[in-house]
């Protein structure tokens, strides 16, 4: 074996794979990101104020239908982050026709795969992006959905004020 110097390696990956125009979308996932976790947490959190609000019987026989609502509207999330990620990839023109672009962003953001879409020289990293804000979007979502399942089970508690 003959280990070499890492960093010419390290300089080609940057110039090949990650190109001049992945800043705005490393910008992009990273606002996705944010913008979806602060979204899941204001959704948790108002469905954990309204189910401990809620009275006892009204709880138990409403709050499955809540959380399949609070479920669909997590999902709708899901899909404004691949509209988002459309948008950018169509107003940079990286494909041709704006529904390619959001075929592609559904591939890498669900990370089912790459399809037969031949990426430009220097977006070729664009995929890694998409699939790891897919990754943890749907992680934060699935925390958020396992915290709201949890709160189910909980006993009511209303607080008299």
């Amino acid at each position: 074996m003959n280990f070499q110097n890492p960093i010419p390696l390290f300089s080609f990956y940057v110039d090949h794979v990650f190109g001049d125009k992945i800043n705005i979308f490393i910008f992009t996932a990273i606002l996705i990101f944010a913008l979806h976790s602060f979204c899941i947490l204001i959704i948790t959190k108002t469905f954990s104020n309204f189910m401990n609000a809620a009275a006892g019987g009204w709880r138990l026989r409403f709050s499955f239908i809540i959380y399949t609502l609070v479920m669909l509207l997590i999902i709708l999330t899901h899909l404004v982050d691949l509209f988002c990620f459309s948008y950018v990839l169509d107003s940079m023109k990286v494909f041709s026709d704006p529904m390619n672009a959001f075929i592609f962003s559904g591939e890498m953001y669900t990370t089912l795969g790459y399809g037969s879409y031949q990426m430009p020289e220097g977006l070729r990293g664009l995929p890694f992006l998409i699939a790891f804000t897919g990754l943890f979007s749907a992680s934060i979502s699935g925390a958020g959905l396992y915290s709201m399942l949890q709160n189910l089970g909980k006993p009511s508690i209303k607080t008299n004020k």
